[in-house]
């Protein structure tokens, strides 16, 4: 879906674009959707080429900064010809191109790149695939004639398994692609010759380590290798020739602009960067560093000064002379007016602004959001200091000081840093891979009679497994984990511990239950500078739904149910895997007469109960019916093989033989009619599809790959054990119904379909990878440490809440960091996701999390705006509940955003109601921001130095030294007067 303003902006994106400017930036505020905006400049772009300019290939370069990204991003676009995200190295281009160029070939094709993958080629050996690729076409060069076998074993590298299945792979891949009338082999073969005919010494190192017996040749290669890699990204940039270069979040790699010829980016560059007939649109709510703080110049200005980092990208977007002169003359006149602003007369100010707006206007588009409340700031607070907090400095600064007065020399640092203190408990647990833990390791392994329990506390610094094991409470020690456990953990009794889902923004029906007791309960988002900070609320806010769970069963004297925190594989965790056989069958089970018994628009408003009640009065003369045509009769004993036969028999399967009906069928078949995950599957994909067949399997599907594995986890079964006193291993399906009825779960997913936006088996794939393992974490403990091996260390699971991190660039990492972001934006566990900046820019994740918690406040106050900007974004969590409680007699999303927009929208953008409702009052929900501050500290300071630079340094823009300028404007100009300076770039408006 496109929005009015998003639509013209498109619309002025390709005006540029058609009068002769070939870059343009779309800078439009975080989170209002710029790639929606390129997938219609892309539309555009590519009807003109097709029809005016009667090209027959249509290709769009996307430059993304990491993979993560270009997952979420590429589809997107909306063009279906992709290269796999696994294979954007820039060295692998070629093969897809030529695909695409075969006969009957596509018309448009994108071809993401990303730094990571697709320009770091100066170190390292590449992938498999990519090496597979390249032996598939050097063992073709006359160059290497006789060397097919040792090539092959050259190009092997550091792969051991799987490498013959993907060199056959790709040679055949690149057989077919040969046969498809590109002249790919042909052109391939000539352009690598004529490389490799100017590195003859490359060529003849290659055979020399070929023939080589030398135990270091797997070494040596590496350079070579590297350089072949080289060879081949030169002819894939050659070949590529795009009609357009869309740059994604483009302050990632800002030195792209640059023209360093001895760079591989400068290799890019100098291909259609810097190509003055390619079409290039920057996208970036942040183009260049939009603030500087004095501390950050005095550190290190070419680094850190925003202001040549503006010009640097004006000079890119006004690339000629002319131009370019005429943009430094108007914003130079800018600058000395902005610089002699006087609140008594702003005339001149005001006329040089807008000189400036329009030469700006030419080559930048921006839209930015106004202010209508829908940030709650109440979550700015001091926090309570506790002791934890005191007597883990103590303990950790008595470590250090021990250690110290055994070796002077052992530590680097003979002091720990406070903000380590504020920002961690258990600091030894969580602290892995900082080199002050690292020493400290290092020192005990090297002398073993150093007792650290003699030299501080334990408990202040490392986790017990014992306690741990017995599900004992762990207490905080940290004011601001104790502060996120009140959010998360308000009560200690039906808190969101026994939530499995999200409860739905609009509920079809009341149900009193659990997930109506915790209907505001939102997903939350932690952003914090250090790294052990993620590791450590991952583990802990997963530990604590566990205890509150499991431990309450582990520890209950009638139940003592399960082996502890750390059984063994061997003996099974209390709980899992349940469903299996029949079981798991009837969870999957679609059934055509239940879906019919049951329709929630006719029924909005209703009681959980009242519903229960009319259902189970139409099943009951319908029961009887089959009981009499199969002679039958309702047994005690009848299991849930039984109730599937009566399922099949009631659907009018002929093969379908029951031979009794389970004493409990009636309630059973009812909740399943609400609630069962198959057939509220169905349902859903019945309002986007007319096969009725094919639903049926899709739904069944989405009930096995998702809710079966979810049912089955041991932290499930916990919860149902919980709420529903005993379940039984053998009825254990019968509660997992009940719990889905109680938990609203049609709406949950006709919500979630909503918001996924798709229908099919493209909705079935995006629901079923929306769903993420519980993963496990390295934990040193009190009873092991020091530990030389880290195999050897305790494991802790991470499941309510996960971290985030950096991926590295292999397929496996890469996809297991786009699950953990999927999860996150659907309305399953994981509730909290932990990040450091790696999460700040360019993901989505707004979906279900209407809570941003700044662990630790951002240097820079930018940084602040793009955190929020995650979770403020289109039909964003909050805006979908705020929109449900005005318009709850809707039944359909569509309709209700209708309905606002017809009553709301007025002058307005369709930032209404899309992204925020017009009036305060409206916004009854809010996206709330937590920022846990501690008391004598600086943080209430600095936090108010950052709201007060976020509301003047847009009028700074462009200009040196902006923290004493935005001081002086604080004082000269009345918020009236700041409204009439801001640069309106927003092609709604203009």
């Amino acid at each position: 879906m496109i929005v009015d303003f998003q639509q013209k902006t498109a619309d002025r994106i390709f005006e540029v674009f058609h009068n002769g400017q070939r870059r343009v930036l779309l800078a439009d505020e975080v989170g209002l959707g710029k790639t929606i905006v390129a997938k219609e400049v892309i539309k555009r772009v590519s009807k003109w080429h097709k029809e005016e300019l009667h090209d027959d290939h249509f290709k769009v370069v996307y430059i993304c900064s990491n993979l993560s990204i270009a997952g979420q991003n590429a589809r997107k676009l909306g063009i279906q010809d992709q290269v796999d995200i696994s294979e954007s190295r820039l060295s692998m281009q070629h093969l897809k191109i030529y695909e695409n160029a075969a006969k009957g070939h596509a018309y448009e094709q994108l071809i993401p790149l990303t730094p990571a993958t697709s320009f770091s080629m100066t170190v390292g050996g590449g992938s498999q695939a990519e090496r597979a690729l390249i032996y598939a076409l050097i063992r073709r060069q006359e160059a290497f004639a006789g060397y097919k076998k040792k090539l092959k074993r050259f190009m092997a590298y550091d792969a051991s398994a799987h490498w013959d299945e993907v060199v056959d792979k790709y040679e055949s891949r690149v057989r077919a692609c040969g046969k498809n009338g590109s002249n790919y082999l042909r052109e391939m073969k000539d352009a690598l010759a004529g490389k490799l005919a100017n590195k003859q010494e490359l060529v003849d190192a290659i055979k020399d380590n070929c023939d080589s017996k030398d135990p270091e040749r797997r070494k040596k290669s590496m350079r070579l290798i590297n350089q072949l890699r080289r060879i081949f990204a030169e002819i894939s940039l050659q070949k590529l020739d795009p009609d357009l270069v869309i740059m994604d979040e483009f302050q990632r790699f800002r030195d792209l602009i640059k023209t360093d010829e001895n760079t591989e980016e400068g290799m890019l560059s100098r291909q259609f960067l810097h190509n003055t007939k390619t079409k290039v649109l920057l996208l970036s709510a942040t183009p260049y560093k939009p603030y500087s703080t004095l501390e950050e110049i005095a550190e290190d200005r070419e680094q850190s000064d925003h202001y040549h980092e503006f010009i640097q990208v004006m000079d890119f977007l006004f690339h000629g002379e002319k131009e370019r002169k005429t943009f430094h003359t108007v914003w130079q006149d800018y600058s000395s007016s902005l610089c002699q602003v006087n609140s008594d007369n702003l005339a001149l100010l005001i006329a040089a602004k807008g000189k400036a707006e329009d030469i700006l206007y030419l080559g930048i588009c921006r839209t930015e959001r106004f202010n209508t409340g829908i940030i709650d700031d109440k979550g700015v607070k001091e926090v309570e200091l506790t002791p934890g907090d005191l007597f883990s400095y103590d303990a950790m600064q008595s470590l250090l000081d021990a250690i110290a007065e055994e070796d002077p020399k052992a530590l680097r640092w003979r002091n720990v840093p406070v903000d380590y203190i504020k920002s961690s408990p258990y600091l030894l647990s969580f602290m892995e891979y900082y080199q002050l833990k690292e020493q400290i390791s290092a020192f005990c392994l090297n002398h073993p009679e150093f007792l650290v329990s003699k030299a501080a506390p334990l408990k202040y610094l490392l986790l017990k497994k014992s306690q741990i094991h017995d599900y004992k409470r762990i207490p905080s020690n940290n004011a601001r984990l104790e502060m996120l456990r009140k959010v998360l953990f308000p009560v200690e009794e039906n808190g969101p511990e026994l939530l499995l889902w999200i409860p739905a923004s609009h509920p079809y029906y009341r149900t009193n239950s659990v997930f109506e007791k915790n209907s505001d309960f939102s997903k939350v988002l932690v952003f914090s500078s250090w790294e052990m900070v993620p590791r450590m609320v991952s583990v802990m806010v997963s530990y604590d739904a566990e205890q509150r769970t499991i431990g309450k069963l582990y520890n209950k004297a009638s139940e003592h149910r399960g082996r502890g925190y750390f059984a063994t594989e061997e003996e099974k965790r209390f709980g899992a895997s349940r469903l299996k056989n029949d079981s798991e069958k009837i969870i999957c089970q679609v059934s055509g007469l239940l879906a019919d018994l049951y329709h929630p628009d006719e029924k909005l408003g209703w009681s959980l109960r009242e519903l229960r009640k009319d259902i189970q009065a139409k099943l009951v003369p319908i029961l009887d019916e089959m009981k009499q045509h199969y002679g039958i009769k309702e047994q005690a004993n009848a299991g849930v093989s039984d109730l599937l036969e009566c399922i099949r028999a009631l659907d009018g399967d002929p093969s379908a033989h029951p031979a009794s009906i389970p004493a409990n069928a009636v309630k059973t078949l009812a909740d399943m009619a609400i609630g069962s995950p198959a057939i509220c599957a169905y349902r859903m994909l019945l309002r986007g599809m007319q096969d009725k067949p094919k639903a049926a399997g899709l739904a069944s599907g989405i009930a096995k790959e998702v809710f079966v594995s979810m049912f089955n986890k041991p932290e499930a079964s916990g919860i149902l054990d919980l709420l529903y006193s005993k379940c039984s291993e053998r009825g254990y399906y019968r509660y997992v119904f009940q719990y889905c009825a109680e938990g609203n779960l049609q709406a949950v997913l006709d919500e979630y379909a909503h918001v996924l936006d798709a229908e099919g088996e493209k909705l079935k794939e995006a629901i079923v990878t929306s769903t993420v393992d519980t993963v496990t974490l390295s934990i040193d403990m009190q009873e092991n440490f020091p530990i030389k091996k880290k195999k050897e260390k305790n494991k802790m699971r991470c499941h309510f809440g996960v971290a985030y991190y950096n991926a590295k660039a292999d397929d496996k990492a890469v996809v297991r960091v786009d699950r953990i972001r999927k999860s996150f934006n659907s309305p399953f566990r994981p509730f909290v996701l932990s990040t450091t900046s790696i999460g700040q820019e360019g993901l989505d994740f707004h979906c279900y999390c209407r809570k941003v918690m700044h662990w630790n406040l951002p240097s820079n106050p930018i940084d602040l705006e793009q955190r929020e900007g995650r979770i403020n974004r289109f039909k964003c969590l909050a805006v979908r509940q705020n929109i449900a409680r005005k318009y709850c007699d809707e039944f359909a999303w569509n309709d209700m955003f209708e309905h606002a927009t017809k009553d709301l929208k007025g002058d307005n953008p369709d930032l209404v109601p899309y992204w925020c409702l017009p009036d305060p009052k409206l916004n009854a929900v809010k996206i709330e921001r937590i920022v846990p501050m501690y008391p004598f500290s600086q943080d209430p300071i600095r936090y108010d130095r950052i709201i007060k630079i976020l509301s003047l340094y847009r009028l700074t823009l462009g200009q040196p030294r902006q923290e004493e300028l935005i001081s002086i404007l604080d004082k000269t100009i009345t918020e009236d007067q700041s409204h009439e300076l801001f640069m309106n770039l927003s092609p709604y408006y203009h």
